[in-house]
C-alpha cells in the first residue's frame, strides 16, 4: 500500500495551456449572459423554485441515502465543479439531491463577489464549498505572498458566505510547486478524471469522457460555468449509481478509505474499495 499511498498524495495532473485562454473567454460569455438575463430556463427556475425553496428541498433530503453512513467497500466517486458559482450552479444541485447525491464545488472569488448567496444553496444542499482562489492565477507563477493573497483572501470571502473553517483548494490549471505546497498550508485537491467539458463544451462527449475513465476512487474534473455540462450531469449521475457508484464530496471519499489530508500535499484519487479491503484485511492479521 505504499506505493499507493505515495501516489495518492503527490501525484499532479493539470490543464494544458490552451485552458487559460479557454477560460477568459468562457468569463466573459458567462458574465455577458447572466448581466443580459439570456438564460430562460434558469429565470423560470427562479421563479418557480426561489432560494428558500431550494433550501427547503434540500433539507427533505436530510433523510435520505445521501445523508447515511458511507460504506467504504462500496463503489465512491467525487464528481467536482470548477469556476462558480454560476447561473447553472442551482440546477446541478438540484441533480444532484435528487438523486441522493453529493459534488464537490472549488468557487472563484469573482464569481462569489457577484452571488455569495449561491454559497449557501451549496451548502444547503449537503455539498461542499472549496476553494479555487480569488482571481484564478497560476500559482505556481506568482510571488509567495500573493499566493497567500489568492488562496486565504478568497477563503476568508467563502467563510463570510457561510462555507465554515479551513477549506480544501484546487490550485488553478491544477498547477503547483514547492513554493505553492509550502505556502499553502490546506490540501490541494486535482482530480484523476478530466471530463474535457471545458474543451467541447458538448453534453455527450463530456459524458462519454467520464463513462471512459471513471474508476472507483477517482476525482472527476468538471465546471458548472456551462450549459453542456448541466446536461451532461443529467445523464452521468443516474448511469454512475446504475453503476455502483455513490456519488460523494471530496472529504467524504477520502475520509470513507482512511486516507487523512495532508496540508501542502496534491492528491488526485484515492484507494479503491478493493485496495481498502485488502489493506483492513491485512491489518488484521498482523
Amino acid at each position: 500500500m505504499s506505493e499507493i499511498r505515495s501516489g495518492i498524495e503527490e501525484a499532479l495532473d493539470t490543464l494544458p495551456k490552451e485552458y487559460k485562454e479557454v477560460l477568459a473567454a468562457d468569463h466573459e460569455q458567462l458574465e455577458a449572459a447572466e448581466a443580459a438575463g439570456k438564460s430562460s430556463e434558469s429565470s423560470e427556475r427562479h421563479e418557480n423554485h426561489p432560494a428558500s425553496e431550494t433550501g427547503k428541498d434540500s433539507d427533505d433530503h436530510e433523510s435520505t441515502a445521501a445523508t447515511a453512513p458511507i460504506d467504504p467497500t462500496q463503489k465512491l466517486v467525487a464528481l467536482t465543479f470548477d469556476d462558480g458559482p454560476s447561473m447553472y450552479t442551482e440546477e446541478i444541485l438540484e441533480l444532484l439531491t435528487s438523486n441522493d447525491s453529493r459534488a464537490t464545488f472549488f468557487m472563484v472569488g469573482y464569481n462569489i463577489e457577484k452571488h455569495p448567496e449561491r454559497v449557501k444553496l451549496v451548502l444547503d444542499a449537503g455539498c461542499e464549498v472549496a476553494n479555487h482562489t480569488s482571481g484564478h492565477k497560476d500559482l505556481s507563477d506568482i510571488s509567495r505572498s500573493a499566493i497567500e493573497s489568492e488562496v486565504y483572501d478568497n477563503e476568508r470571502l467563502l467563510n463570510e458566505a457561510g462555507a465554515e473553517g479551513r477549506l480544501l483548494l484546487r490550485p488553478p490549471y491544477g498547477l503547483t510547486n514547492d513554493t505553492v505546497k509550502e505556502v499553502v498550508k490546506r490540501p490541494m485537491i486535482n482530480w484523476s478524471v478530466d471530463s474535457r467539458d471545458w474543451k467541447t463544451k458538448d453534453a455527450a462527449s463530456t459524458v462519454a469522457e467520464v463513462k471512459k475513465n471513471v474508476r472507483d476512487g477517482r476525482v472527476v474534473l468538471m465546471h458548472d460555468i456551462y450549459k453542456s455540462t448541466v446536461e451532461a450531469v443529467k445523464e452521468l449521475i443516474p448511469w454512475l449509481k446504475s453503476e455502483g457508484y455513490r456519488l460523494v464530496t471530496v472529504s467524504e471519499l477520502y475520509e470513507a478509505r482512511g486516507e487523512e489530508l495532508k496540508d501542502g500535499h496534491v492528491y488526485r484519487y484515492t484507494y479503491s474499495a478493493e485496495e481498502y479491503e485488502k489493506d483492513i484485511t491485512e491489518r488484521k492479521k498482523s
